[in-house]
């Protein structure tokens, strides 16, 4: 994680304060634009390398522009083209895999 962090920093041009990984119930990730803290979804692990690395561009985004704008869809496609394609798969794979009783 820390050198796809590392490797997304130099080419966006922003800084990652801190980064936090837990259970989420319904989110991929989020981002705190004020303190730059970016938090991800311990379930992203579990999902293909491509998800993950679209959802750190997805959250860094964020610290360009805080909402899902006009301007924040235009540097999603200038940072990562297949964007779009990446959510769509994301979003029709299960955010929590439970394990029952087993």
């Amino acid at each position: 994680m820390p050198e796809l962090i590392a490797k997304w920093e130099a080419v966006m041009g922003v800084q990652v304060g801190r980064v936090f990984v837990q259970r989420m119930k319904t989110r991929w990730g989020s981002c705190n634009p004020e303190s730059r803290a970016i938090r991800l979804n311990t379930d992203l692990a579990k999902k293909p390398p491509e998800c993950l690395e679209y959802i750190v561009v997805h959250e860094m985004t964020h610290l360009l522009e805080p909402t899902h704008n006009a301007r924040f869809s235009a540097l999603m496609d200038l940072f990562m083209p297949q964007w779009k394609h990446l959510r769509d798969a994301l979003n029709h794979l299960p955010v929590r895999h439970e394990n029952w009783g087993y």
